[in-house]
């Protein structure tokens, strides 16, 4: 059958059919379903974007965030390495070198300084007689702050790092203080900001304690970097005391274990040497036992040579880090009292005496004062002279004022247009 070109036909089986054989209504209900399924599918797609969209920036922005920070943090370990690396040589070289105890502080304290940049540092030192760590270097503590702290292990933060041997921090400390039940409560006294410990340990001694606090630079390894820093000045107070116990076994007298009189001159020119250098004084103490040959005469020789070793021993326990002592020749010793202006000098000579009298020799009543006693002289560089041995002749006319005076005491050298002495000093005064 022949269609116009206004009619459409479809194949049903083997039959044919035109749009015109339908339903009037049938164009409209497919029209109907078509546009249903369209706006089905935009709303979807829509629906589907409205939740998708907002949700990629935000982890676009989560995900730059902690790119930030890691870029940050390794700056920050970078910087750290760098700043190590430029340190670490030069500082390494000096502790490894021949050094007095009292610098090494001070090379610590540079070197954290410069790498954690913080409001204090505190650098403590083992005190062996006392058993505490004395604090000798700090920066950042008040100007009235004692000079002499002491802490023993145990105490405090400080304390604790002492007695664990480790490199605490702040989060360390907290969770000690949790768990094990430690008390880091200090004094109100106790101005201390201490968000980083490390202990100077060798040879399992715990030597020192290094303690930072109010850090500004602050980085992902600073426990270690703060224990490799301690190491290094632990080493140098082992090398220190290594060299000083050998040198001692060289230089010392057998009774007394002070140096000798060779040896104390030696260190005096070095003392001068650097002293004239760094423009700073120091003090010589001589002094003799009064009535030493009638203990002798009296007693024994044998009980003579016991009060001399005890009188060694006495002058050592009164010694500073700076300071030592010799036997000058039979019952006479010399100490220098390093960085010790007159007054200082004075009160360590005083504390030395006060010493003697007071140990309970045996048969001291048998003497002429009742005791074993001492008469000594004071001199001091620059004022009683620039030369060791004008020093110590100083010093000796000051102790035969001393023995003039009535023995047992101390006195300090007077330029020779204060004294009202008329006749030359005598040196060397015999037999006590």
């Amino acid at each position: 059958m022949r269609l116009s070109d206004g009619e459409a036909r479809g194949v049903v089986g083997d039959t044919y059919f035109t749009w015109s054989d339908l339903p009037a209504w049938a164009p409209a209900a497919a029209a109907a379903i078509v546009a249903l399924i369209v706006g089905f599918c935009i709303a979807r797609l829509r629906s589907s974007g409205r939740r998708i969209a907002p949700a990629r920036p935000d982890a676009t922005s989560s995900q730059v965030r902690d790119l930030q920070k890691t870029i940050s943090r390794l700056e920050s370990d970078n910087q750290a390495l760098a700043n190590l690396f430029q340190l670490l040589p030069e500082y390494t070289k000096k502790m490894s070198s021949r050094i007095a105890r009292r610098e090494i502080p001070m090379h610590v304290i540079r070197v954290v300084e410069q790498m954690f940049a913080p409001s204090q540092i505190l650098i403590f030192l083992l005190e062996e007689r006392l058993g505490k760590f004395a604090l000798v270097q700090q920066l950042g503590l008040p100007p009235d702050f004692p000079k002499s702290f002491l802490v023993g292990p145990g105490e405090g933060r400080i304390g604790w790092a002492a007695q664990t041997g480790m490199a605490m921090d702040t989060d360390d400390f907290i969770r000690e203080k949790r768990l094990a039940g430690a008390n880091f409560e200090m004094p109100s006294h106790f101005p201390f900001r201490i968000e980083l410990c490390a202990p100077m340990m060798h040879e399992d001694k715990v030597r020192g304690i290094i303690s930072v606090g109010g850090i500004t630079r602050h980085y992902k390894h600073e426990k270690a970097i703060l224990g490799l820093i301690a190491d290094q000045g632990s080493i140098a107070l082992y090398n220190h005391d290594l060299f000083t116990k050998t040198q001692e076994m060289a230089n010392c007298d057998g009774l007394t274990k002070l140096f000798n009189k060779r040896f104390f001159l030696e260190r005096l020119s070095s003392v001068i040497l650097e002293a004239s250098k760094g423009h700073h004084p120091f003090s010589v103490f001589i002094f003799d036992l009064d009535n030493f040959k009638h203990y002798n005469d009296t007693q024994g020789h044998q009980a003579g040579d016991e009060v001399l070793r005890t009188t060694g021993e006495l002058v050592r326990s009164a010694l500073r880090p700076d300071d030592f002592a010799a036997r000058y020749g039979g019952e006479e010793f010399i100490v220098l009292l390093g960085h010790a202006p007159k007054e200082g000098a004075m009160e360590q000579a005083e504390r030395i005496r006060a010493l003697v009298a007071n140990h309970p020799f045996p048969n001291r009543e048998a003497q002429p004062l009742r005791r074993v006693s001492l008469s000594g002289g004071v001199a001091t560089y620059p004022d009683d002279g620039l030369a060791g041995a004008d020093l110590i002749a100083a010093a000796d006319a000051a102790l035969y004022r001393a023995k003039r005076a009535g023995r047992d005491k101390v006195f300090a050298s007077e330029p020779k247009y204060f004294s009202d002495e008329t006749e030359d000093p005598v040196y060397n005064v015999q037999n006590g």
